[in-house]
């Protein structure tokens, strides 16, 4: 994420593992895989064995047991309107770094526009950008013809789809400028 003046990288993961937990977006096998990332970096609790001695076929509440060791790790506890701050700014900061990565909208592997979509269905905190909602749908309806080969000038031509992902970027970085003194102030309540 980009550099919160007062906190850690380290402080940084805390709060995003605590919001994707908490926001539900965590599966039983990333919180496996989580789970021994902790363990090989030194950081153990009780909790953690029975996360990793889990039935896969059969598991017993991980996120239970994955909720109490962050816990006792020092995890931050987070509220989900935290939670949806942290885990809306770690997304459109993956995409407002310099230099843009215009490669991503060729490998991802979801579409683009429905990576987005629940932050438009829901309470957003993307709603402010106005623009970007219909920008994402473009993007992906032209991009998806255009590697089917229907090609059209104006519409979704190489250079016109370089344009739309330039705007995209823009708004992206746009939205984490004017959001990073809210994201500070959450990290200030986080880590008091």
């Amino acid at each position: 994420m980009r550099t919160l003046s007062k906190y850690s990288p380290w402080q940084s993961e805390m709060a995003v593992t605590a919001s994707l937990l908490k926001l539900d977006l965590l599966s039983d096998k990333k919180i496996v895989e989580y789970t021994h990332y902790l363990l090989d970096n030194e950081y153990y609790d009780d909790e953690m064995l029975s996360i990793i001695d889990d039935d896969p076929i059969y598991p017993r509440g991980n996120k239970e047991s994955f909720q109490r060791a962050l816990s006792s790790l020092g995890f931050p506890d987070i509220y989900t309107e935290q939670s949806k701050w942290i885990y809306t700014y770690r997304l459109m900061n993956n995409y407002a770094t310099a230099p843009n990565n215009h490669y991503v909208f060729a490998n991802e592997a979801v579409g683009f526009y429905y990576k987005f979509d629940e932050f438009f269905n829901n309470d957003s905190h993307l709603k402010e950008i106005s623009k970007l909602k219909d920008l994402l749908y473009c993007i992906e309806d032209a991009g998806d013809n255009f590697y089917m080969g229907y090609i059209t000038h104006g519409y979704n031509d190489p250079v016109t789809l370089y344009r739309m992902q330039c705007q995209f970027f823009q708004l992206c970085h746009q939205w984490i400028t004017d959001n990073h003194p809210k994201i500070e102030s959450i990290f200030k309540a986080l880590y008091a």
